[in-house]
């Protein structure tokens, strides 16, 4: 058999329940790292979820990219090798869940034990969407969760 056709099996045998995924985890911060989603379920559904993890390359990309002006390369003390190994002792067991209601347009978000935010779609015609508010990642969680609500409610 070949290589491709084994993953096809896989993906049949392991699709069942689970909808297991890859792909960005937006977090509660423009400034900080994403990390990627491992699982997703129930998708645009009263219980949808959304399971991920910090990975090496999630830290990798916050370090290249280095908004805190950490690296030698901006102004910092640190390689970017150094950045990476840094944040992997801190963050490399980080774990997130996003929870959606996609019928009432709620979305929560935990970092670990932090709880790292809530909101209600539609977003009021004041809100705060600037990084600093931290909704954008939640907007961008609410669309990978409830893509069929999102588009019923116009979340951009």
């Amino acid at each position: 058999m070949r290589w491709i056709d084994l993953a096809a099996l896989a993906a049949v045998a392991l699709g069942s329940g689970h909808a297991w995924a890859a792909g960005d985890f937006p977090l509660a911060s423009c400034k900080g790292w994403n990390g990627t989603v491992v699982e997703r379920d129930g998708i645009d559904t009263a219980r949808a979820t959304a399971q991920g993890i910090v990975t090496k390359a999630d830290l990798q990309e916050y370090c290249e990219r280095d908004p805190g002006g950490e690296t030698k390369q901006y102004g910092g003390k640190l390689t970017t090798a150094q950045c990476v190994a840094k944040y992997l002792r801190s963050e490399g067991r980080a774990t997130m869940t996003a929870e959606a209601n996609c019928r009432s347009g709620t979305v929560s978000y935990r970092y670990g034990d932090r709880q790292g935010g809530k909101a209600r779609f539609p977003l009021g015609p004041d809100a705060d969407t600037s990084c600093a508010s931290g909704m954008p990642p939640l907007v961008e969680q609410f669309k990978l969760l409830c893509p069929a609500a999102a588009k019923r409610l116009k979340v951009e």
